[in-house]
C-alpha cells in the first residue's frame, strides 16, 4: 500500500486550473488542492460566483485566483492557459470540473440543448485537456483529472449528458494510452462522485426531496471525493493513469491522503 500523503503540503509548489471551480464539485477541489499547498486558478464563466470563491478562500489564506472562461471557447480557452503559464510558469493539475445537465425526451428535445451539452461536458473537456497537455508534456509531469457521473449507465430524458459523460470516459482512457506511449509522468484519470448536493443537482426538486436524499446518505457533500482528487493530483499517483474511479472506491484512497 502506498505510504499516507500528508494534507497539508501535499501539493506544495503545484499549480492547478480547476474549470468550474467557483461553484459545486470544482470549488470544493479547488479549496482541497489549495489548503495542500498548491497555488489555484478558479475559473468560471460567473464572474459573481468567482469573485466570492476567491475572496473566500483568501480569508482563509489559501494561495488563489480567479479567471473568467467558457471551455467551449478555443481561442478563451488557449489565452488563459497561456496567461496562467505566463505568470505561474507552469500549470501541474488540471480538473476538468466544468458541466451542465439539461434534461430533455430524445424525441422532444431541441438541437441546441443537445450541442450545449456535449459541447461544455465533453468539447470543453476535450479544449482544456489538450491546451494544458501540451505544456506537461513538454515538461514531463502533469496530473489531469476529469469527472464522470452514474448517469453514463443510462437514464431516462437524459440521454445528451450521458453521452457526454459516456465520450469523457473513453476519451480519458484513450488519451491515458497515448500518454503511456511517450513516457512521461503525465496521467489522466476521472472521478465518477454518483450523487452530489449541488446547485445543478437542487435544480426542479423539492425542498423535502433535498431534505430525506441528502439525510439518507444517497447524496453526498461535494467534497466527498476530494481525498480521491488530492492522491490523483499528487506525485504519487504515478502508476494510475486511464482509471474512471466510482464513489464506491473512495474507501480505497482515504490512507493514501490521510
Amino acid at each position: 500500500m502506498t505510504a499516507s500523503l500528508k494534507k497539508s503540503d501535499a501539493l506544495a509548489g503545484h499549480v492547478a486550473l480547476v474549470t468550474g471551480g467557483a461553484t459545486g464539485i470544482g470549488r470544493a477541489m479547488a479549496d482541497a488542492m489549495a489548503k495542500a499547498g498548491a497555488r489555484v486558478w478558479i475559473a468560471s464563466r460567473n464572474d459573481g460566483a468567482i469573485h466570492l470563491a476567491v475572496a473566500e478562500m483568501r480569508a482563509a489564506d489559501r494561495s488563489v485566483q480567479g479567471v473568467r472562461l467558457d471551455v467551449t471557447d478555443h481561442t478563451q480557452v488557449e489565452s488563459v492557459v497561456s496567461s496562467i503559464v505566463e505568470t505561474d510558469k507552469k500549470i501541474d493539475i488540471l480538473f476538468n470540473g466544468a458541466g451542465v445537465m439539461i434534461k430533455h425526451p430524445v424525441i422532444e428535445m431541441p438541437e441546441d440543448v443537445w450541442d450545449q451539452v456535449i459541447e461544455v461536458n465533453l468539447k470543453g473537456m476535450f479544449l482544456c485537456t489538450q491546451a494544458v497537455a501540451r505544456g506537461m508534456i513538454g515538461r514531463g509531469y502533469g496530473r489531469i483529472i476529469n469527472v464522470s457521473s452514474g448517469h453514463v449507465k443510462g437514464n431516462a430524458t437524459n440521454s445528451a449528458y450521458a453521452a457526454a459523460k459516456g465520450g469523457l470516459e473513453s476519451f480519458t482512457k484513450s488519451f491515458a494510452a497515448e500518454l503511456e506511449q511517450l513516457k512521461v509522468d503525465v496521467t489522466i484519470n476521472a472521478i465518477e462522485p454518483g450523487g452530489t448536493d449541488t446547485a445543478m443537482w437542487r435544480r426542479g426538486k423539492s425542498a423535502e426531496y433535498i431534505k430525506r436524499a441528502v439525510e439518507s446518505g444517497r447524496v453526498r457533500p461535494p467534497n466527498y471525493m476530494s481525498d480521491v482528487v488530492m492522491y490523483l493530483a499528487s506525485p504519487a499517483s504515478r502508476a494510475v493513469n486511464g482509471k474512471i474511479i466510482d464513489h464506491r472506491q473512495r474507501a480505497e484512497f482515504a490512507d493514501k491522503f490521510a
